[in-house]
């Protein structure tokens, strides 16, 4: 993983370092002590060709260099559709990245892997369970390797220490991802603009077997999810009543591995959520696992909603939320919210804290403004409440997600949603570049889903 969070004592010695003058400048407007870089506007300078698309077998497709399994029906009936189109891929990407990466580099025993999955699959509802059986039958594999990949995330997030009594600080803690979502006055022609860059790791290879999992549920919601071979879920997604998707790494203190996996957080929010009220009321109640941060929009109501979650707490912030008040550390936008990898929400600030072992608040929120995750979020706020006000569209998104800092080498997938119109355009990284400077394929939900390819 790349663009690694400072651990928070490092700052803070650096920070004191700086002496008092620096430390009166943040507090004298909210972006005080750091200058916006301008918008890189160069790779989207010219329309994205049409992506030719290709129908490789019944479920299978290639965008473009995007891959596409569009599946229905019953839980057991996708699974076993997946599982067919995706076999090989999925074989492969499990010897590189579960066994190669997770295992032997990152020295997460196969035991290890399964006692962490263990305390998440009595979580896990049935019909996942059963679409990951089926899945796993289909593509010729054992159904453990399908459930290790959709827990795997929350365990390394977590770290070494499941079901060992420690203090908590020896687990990783890693800056990744970048989410903004801009409406009505806002943008150009009042659309829903989603914004979202996936940064974890691009040296792996496991880009190689992204999917974009196109699925309509029987009974459920259709829905978009951009995944790697065998997911049924992920961080990052769109769905046909407009709701989007996207997630970022905030760790606390009070974090577990007795909850629901964030692959199928995602998963239920797409498959069964068809406003943001329905969103709200699940992100509240579900059984939590790490911290995270999540950016969800709604296309239909022109609303979006950011949540700040661990296992203990679920804090929501509205467009303006007057909450989010908080300078130098954050300030709200109207028709607009952006995250990072840091929580807004002072309770949520301290248990981030606690996982260091620090109790020096005030000193903390001075620092916060030196580290590479704060400074998205300033970047995204420049933008968007002044240099970009009311003129973002898809062009402008892509070029928010292209621009450094939040353009970085360890970007994963990138994405602009539409989710007024239900469209969306994806990057995923190629083998030694970056999503961001990769082909954008544009998606249209609409074409995917309520008939047969």
């Amino acid at each position: 993983m790349q663009r690694a969070l400072t651990a928070l004592t490092v700052v803070l010695l650096a920070l004191i370092a700086t002496g008092a003058t620096y430390v009166a400048s943040l507090q004298a407007a909210p972006a005080a002590g750091y200058e916006p870089p301008p918008l890189y506007l160069g790779l989207v300078a010219s329309p994205d060709p049409p992506a030719p698309v290709r129908k490789i077998s019944d479920h299978l497709y290639t965008v473009g260099p995007l891959k596409v399994v569009h599946v229905w029906g019953t839980p057991r009936e996708m699974g076993l559709q997946y599982g067919k189109a995706i076999g090989a891929d999925f074989r492969a990407a499990y010897e590189l990245y579960m066994h190669k990466h997770i295992e032997t580099d990152g020295h997460y025993s196969l035991d290890y892997q399964r006692q962490c999955a263990e305390a998440m699959s009595k979580h896990i509802p049935r019909e996942y369970l059963e679409e990951m059986r089926a899945v796993a039958e289909g593509a010729g594999v054992p159904c453990e390797q399908v459930l290790l990949l959709h827990t795997h995330a929350d365990m390394v997030h977590f770290g070494h220490e499941w079901g060992k009594v420690t203090n908590g600080r020896d687990r990783k803690t890693e800056s990744m991802c970048s989410n903004f979502v801009a409406f009505g006055p806002a943008t150009t022609a009042g659309k829903v603009i989603h914004g979202r860059n996936l940064d974890w790791s691009t040296g792996t290879g496991v880009q190689q077997y992204a999917v974009l999992y196109i699925a309509e549920p029987k009974g459920g919601v259709p829905f978009a999810v951009l995944t790697y071979a065998a997911g049924i879920g992920g961080v990052t997604g769109m769905n046909a009543e407009g709701i989007t998707f996207g997630e970022m790494t905030s760790s606390t203190a009070d974090e577990t591995l007795d909850g629901l996996p964030l692959f199928l957080v995602c998963r239920h929010i797409l498959d069964s959520c068809r406003d943001l009220n329905q969103v709200e009321q699940f992100v509240k109640t579900y059984p939590g696992t790490t911290g995270w941060n999540f950016m969800i929009a709604d296309g239909e109501a022109h609303d979006a909603r950011a949540f700040e979650v661990d296992a203990k707490r679920r804090v929501v912030y509205r467009p303006n939320d007057p909450t989010e008040n908080d300078p130098p550390v954050s300030w709200p936008i109207p028709n607009a919210l952006r995250r990072t990898n840091h929580p807004v929400s002072r309770e949520v600030q301290r248990a981030a804290l606690a996982r260091f072992g620090m109790k020096d608040y005030a000193l903390t929120r001075v620092a916060l403004p030196t580290m590479d995750t704060w400074q998205r979020y300033a970047c995204l706020g420049q933008w968007i409440s002044h240099d970009y006000y009311g003129r973002i569209d898809e062009r402008i998104a892509r070029a928010m997600l292209q621009t450094p800092p939040l353009a970085g080498g360890g970007n994963l997938h990138s994405a602009v949603f539409n989710a007024t119109d239900r469209v969306m355009w994806v990057a995923n990284a190629s083998v030694k570049e970056p999503a961001y400077s990769q082909p954008y394929v544009r998606i249209d939900l609409k074409e995917w889903t309520g008939k047969r390819k």
